[in-house]
């Protein structure tokens, strides 16, 4: 008989042994202690088994990227937040200069303290305060300056 199978014969005796004088012994209910036998011997036999098969190996070529940009993509829209869910600045920086072509297309210099009426006109006057304002947006706000900017179209703006 080998070692391993002797320890494992060992193990069932002791289990079982210990099983009849907790179950005989009044301790547990003797069904009680057949299932703890049960659940000692599958532990014992988890922890024992296994150890010769070989270990897995990962693939070593990477796999090619997608058409399409997608990574690009991806990875620009995990980047353009910070942890508490706000727009980081430099992404805010160019939403702002977007705004200011976009208005500057349009014969409105948003940095001019006299046109601000007109700027409040174009965007609204939420869009407008935030935009311009040191607050970082949301997604959602950001969603909101973005449709504003889409609608600054010289073709498609009322005079």
């Amino acid at each position: 008989m080998t070692a391993s199978v002797r320890s494992r014969v060992i193990g069932v005796v002791v289990v079982g042994l210990l099983c009849a004088v907790l179950g005989f012994g009044g301790v547990l209910d003797p069904v009680h202690a057949g299932l703890l036998g049960c659940l000692i011997l599958a532990t014992l036999g988890l922890r024992r088994g296994h150890t010769e098969l070989p270990a897995a190996e990962w693939p070593s070529r990477r796999f090619p990227s997608r058409a399409g940009g997608r990574n690009q993509v991806s990875d620009l829209a995990w980047q353009a937040f910070e942890t508490d869910r706000r727009l980081r600045r430099p992404v805010v920086e160019r939403v702002r200069s977007l705004a200011t072509a976009r208005l500057r297309l349009l014969g409105v210099d948003a940095d001019d303290p006299t046109q601000w009426p007109e700027v409040e006109r174009l965007l609204g006057p939420r869009v407008a305060a935030g935009l311009f304002s040191d607050q970082r947006p949301t997604a959602r706000t950001l969603q909101l300056w973005l449709d504003a900017i889409d609608r600054l179209n010289p073709e498609r703006t009322p005079a």
